[in-house]
């Protein structure tokens, strides 16, 4: 979606910019865009002036009123993380992304719904009962 030529980035767009249903982040996201955007500069990708655009992107998007919310990382949060790469096979980053999305789950009266390209971290959000959001067919 910030990079504009992943496979699914006009579906992820349209989910977090006209969907329905709000979408939050833990925000470990920050960083992970931006070893994403590192990554693709280095890769010729993007400029560096584009790595800047993306940037400003994100941070109008997940500012209090953009579309994006974002969770904190607690401690609750990390010792849950801790515990999914125990009981799961998962990695690390991707286990404090699921244990957010059970700390939010447990605080929200709405349901919360995991959505990931992942297969490792789609399975292990399964495993721990948290459901995936799913591309409608057409």
């Amino acid at each position: 979606m910030y990079l504009g030529d992943e496979d699914d980035g006009a579906w992820i767009a349209e989910v977090v910019f006209t969907g329905h249903d709000p979408v939050v982040v833990c925000e470990l996201a920050d960083v992970e865009l931006a070893s994403l955007l590192a990554r693709a500069l280095r890769g010729g990708r993007i400029t560096e002036a584009e790595v800047a655009e993306r940037l400003d992107a994100w941070a109008d998007h997940t500012c209090d009123d953009g579309p994006i919310g974002v969770a904190p990382v607690r401690s609750d949060t990390l010792a849950r993380a801790r515990s999914l790469v125990l009981e799961e096979q998962v990695r690390t980053l991707d286990a404090i992304h699921l244990a957010a999305a059970q700390v939010l789950a447990e605080a929200s009266d709405d349901a919360v719904t995991l959505l990931t390209r992942d297969a490792r971290q789609a399975s292990a959000a399964v495993g721990v009962g948290l459901p995936l959001y799913e591309r409608p067919t057409r």
